[in-house]
């Protein structure tokens, strides 16, 4: 059993480092005012203020929780005298964190066209409302750029977008769409581009792009999100075994 121990107790140092990082970066990004345009240097594009607001966020909540179950694997591992109630705490947690996230993995599955709807609409509505333009610096319209030059798209669902948008009201007729939504080839004319000529813009949307990337790095994501699994089921078996095996020795002392 005291293999078990020392196995358990390294998970969850992990776990708990892990934790207490993303915890003091979450705090970081929280309190420090130049944070947000350090993230964005580093990132290479920008962020709005919903989009930095739910990352720092989810940073600090997945950080604590981390660091917590962490905690309690560690001194449950640790205490091997008086580490059952660590332990139990510890299988709890787990054991809800595992719950959820098979929640989350059915809800995704059942209403993935629906997010998807929700996700490409919202996107649009940037594109049509929050969008200012080509060299602007707030972090919208700087992802926005980015986006559309990296992934060779334009608009959410496609160029149209821009048509009679707040970017399109403001430049006028001559200018419907951004040159980031442009062909990067030698013989394509901008200034047709911009006017809104199909030929010269990217004809995929940014929305189908963002598809495109998950279904490409998909084996990656499973990847990581099945290791991550195996990790969880395998320090709730372990813990489950310390607890019955203190249960014995006690019952076998009285």
């Amino acid at each position: 059993m005291e293999c078990l121990q020392f196995l358990l107790f390294g998970f969850n140092v992990v776990f708990w480092a892990i934790g207490a990082t993303m915890l003091g970066i979450g705090i970081w990004m929280a309190v420090d005012p130049g944070a947000f345009e350090a993230m964005n240097l580093a990132a290479g594009a920008g962020m709005d203020d919903a989009v930095w607001s739910a990352v720092v966020y989810t940073f600090i909540a997945i950080g604590a929780l981390l660091f917590l179950v962490g905690f309690f694997g560690c001194v449950g591992a640790a205490r091997a005298d008086r580490g059952s109630l660590f332990l139990f705490l510890y299988v709890i947690s787990v054991s809800v964190i595992i719950i959820m996230e098979i929640v989350v993995v059915i809800l995704t599955a059942v209403y993935w066209n629906a997010i998807g709807i929700e996700v490409a609409d919202s996107m649009r509505n940037d594109v049509r409302i929050k969008y200012h333009n080509e060299t602007s610096t707030d972090g919208l319209s700087t992802s926005w750029n980015n986006m559309q030059q990296q992934w060779k798209c334009c608009g959410s669902y496609n160029y149209t977008d821009y048509f009679y948008s707040n970017y399109d009201n403001r430049t006028g007729p001559e200018i419907r769409v951004p040159y980031t939504c442009c062909k990067e080839t030698e013989n394509v004319d901008k200034g047709a581009c911009q006017r809104g000529i199909q030929e010269y813009i990217h004809e995929k949307g940014c929305y189908y792009a963002l598809l495109d990337w998950l279904n490409k790095n998909a084996p990656i994501i499973i990847g990581v999100t099945c290791g991550f699994a195996v990790l969880q089921l395998a320090g709730l078996f372990i813990a489950s075994c310390l607890i019955n095996s203190k249960g014995r020795k006690k019952g076998s002392a009285a």
